[in-house]
């Protein structure tokens, strides 16, 4: 596994802290109470598991260019964080400039994007989905990372490219998170 820094470590982490204490869902049905007064509770219907991006066809990874032999699924230990899955890969060639993070979290996208720290929303369409790109505040001067969120599924899901450690960037970040997510979004929950 190759060191990403703790720039984009804290990044990547970041999407997840901005919702953990939103993570609690409460499905279910309302139920009376034991009196006969209006209030009521709801009976929760069990925790829902989001999307795991792991389960993404590798043959699509490779696909869309990404070195699937760099997988890691629970990247920077999201899954501590209730609600979230992850899973990163390298971006191509044997010095990549770039990992892409897909994470998946069961938290609503308008809920993610009122964050401060997600700047520069701009509408776009990946595949069929309408979709945001963005950038968090402290991705740097010009960006050294970008950002797609959309909902699949029932399912909030977000690419995050974001450069490697020290590395030079070599290209244009939104370019091609923008790219791999149009890849990849045909393997997403429907």
């Amino acid at each position: 596994m190759r060191s990403t820094g703790r720039h984009p470590l804290a990044a990547a982490c970041a999407s997840a802290l901005l919702l953990t204490g939103c993570a609690a869902s409460t499905q279910g049905s309302p139920v009376a109470s034991g009196d006969a007064s209006t209030e009521s509770m709801t009976v929760a219907s069990g925790p829902r598991e989001p999307f795991d991006p792991c389960t993404i066809p590798k043959s699509a990874v490779t696909a869309s260019g990404l070195d699937v032999s760099t997988e890691r699924p629970d990247f920077a230990g999201i899954t501590t964080y209730p609600g979230w899955q992850n899973c990163a890969w390298d971006g191509p060639t044997e010095t990549p400039w770039y990992f892409l993070i897909v994470q998946s979290s069961i938290n609503s996208l308008d809920q993610f994007l009122r964050s401060p720290q997600n700047v520069n929303q701009v509408p776009v369409h990946i595949g069929p989905r309408a979709a945001v790109q963005y950038n968090l505040s402290e991705d740097g001067d010009p960006p050294e990372g970008c950002r797609i969120a959309l909902e699949a599924g029932g399912n909030l899901l977000i690419f995050i490219l974001h450069k490697i450690g020290s590395k030079d960037l070599s290209g244009d970040p939104c370019a091609e998170v923008n790219k791999h997510a149009e890849d990849l979004q045909s393997h997403l929950p429907k």
